[in-house]
């Protein structure tokens, strides 16, 4: 037997090898919180592929790769420009709120016997900065983790753009670093599959979502609908920071009217969220074909090891996970075994 077959007997199966590297680079993401750049990558590059392949079927492939990113860059902005629009509009409301809500909320404390830290908008403001003067060290790093955020999403969003563009050209060569290369990268595919699958039942559950929150502001004489309605169901799509923008938009709005607006609008947030764990687990749970418990617990574990991105990603390494297992026969499965 010659040298160069010893050697390919002794390499590791390449499968394998890139299952390990798959896990390393799960492992190094929950390790240095990378998941909201994983988050915002995978989510960008899948929206940008759907366009692709639906413009594709009408015009040559080049021009519906660019124009498909362009899309994707004229939609991300311009509702990245209407949140920052709205949030100015709310951030000069919300001081005229709170002169006119501070003598209410002196009336219910006198008539409930509770005493405030103020008594006027001086007060309050001097109570606030009297706070920040506190608490200046935990701002200062709360503000470094949000640009840090807001940094690492940016980086993914990139390089998603870039990975789309480089396209998928078959230029492997016979060495085992391209071997492996192709193995990885068809790995890879079959969980943006996965995810493109539960990102379709995502927005089935934004859309309930949209149904239920359209109810209450229509119930509460909400200002803005011609934004709030359409916001929520867009960020709620989003992956990563789609339910938080969404319900501090409502928030905010909300204090324009009146603390006690603010008061239910947080209440309703709150349960409605708490409710989608199991929502999400039905839906996505049918999606991927897996039972509800298996989808509802891979959504805790996945929210205890990365927080909100965890939620998403844990239904799509999942329904990974059991295509990958059900191509690898095994014998010794005994047939009178009911599936899990």
């Amino acid at each position: 037997m010659s040298n160069s077959n010893l050697k390919a007997e002794r390499l590791p199966p390449l499968r394998d090898t890139s299952y390990l590297l798959l896990a390393a680079i799960a492992i190094l993401a929950v390790v240095f919180h990378l998941g909201p750049a994983v988050i915002a990558g995978v989510f960008s590059y899948t929206i940008i592929d759907v366009t692709h392949r639906k413009l594709a079927t009408r015009m040559r492939p080049l021009s519906a790769k660019w124009l498909s990113l362009i899309i994707f860059t004229v939609a991300a902005s311009l509702l990245a420009w209407i949140f920052g629009r709205f949030l100015h509009q709310s951030l000069t409301i919300i001081p005229n709120t709170f002169k006119q809500a501070i003598p209410r909320l002196h009336e219910v404390s006198l008539h409930y016997g509770l005493e405030l830290p103020f008594g006027d908008t001086d007060e309050l403001r001097q109570t606030i900065i009297e706070v920040f003067k506190k608490n200046t060290h935990n701002i200062t790093r709360v503000g470094g983790v949000l640009t840090k955020l807001f940094f690492h999403v940016i980086v993914g969003i990139f390089i998603a753009a870039m990975c789309f563009m480089s396209g998928s050209r078959e230029d492997y060569g016979p060495n085992l670093y391209d071997a492996l290369r192709k193995e990885l990268n068809e790995q890879i595919w079959k969980f943006m599959q996965s995810f493109e699958r539960v990102l379709g039942a995502q927005v089935i559950i934004s859309a309930i979502n949209t149904f239920l929150t359209t109810i209450f502001l229509l119930v509460c004489d909400f200002p803005h609908m011609a934004f709030l309605v359409p916001a929520t169901f867009f960020l709620g799509v989003l992956p990563v920071v789609g339910n938080l923008l969404s319900n501090t938009i409502i928030v905010c709005t909300a204090l324009t009217i009146s603390p006690r607006h603010a008061a239910f609008a947080l209440c309703f947030l709150v349960i409605i969220h708490k409710g989608e764990y199991f929502l999400n687990s039905r839906i996505i749970g049918s999606s991927i074909h897996a039972p509800m418990w298996q989808t509802l617990l891979g959504i805790l574990i996945g929210e205890v090891i990365m927080g909100v991105p965890g939620i998403i990603l844990a239904p799509a390494i999942m329904y990974y996970i059991r295509q990958e297992m059900r191509e690898i026969p095994y014998a010794g499965v005994c047939a009178a075994h009911q599936p899990i």
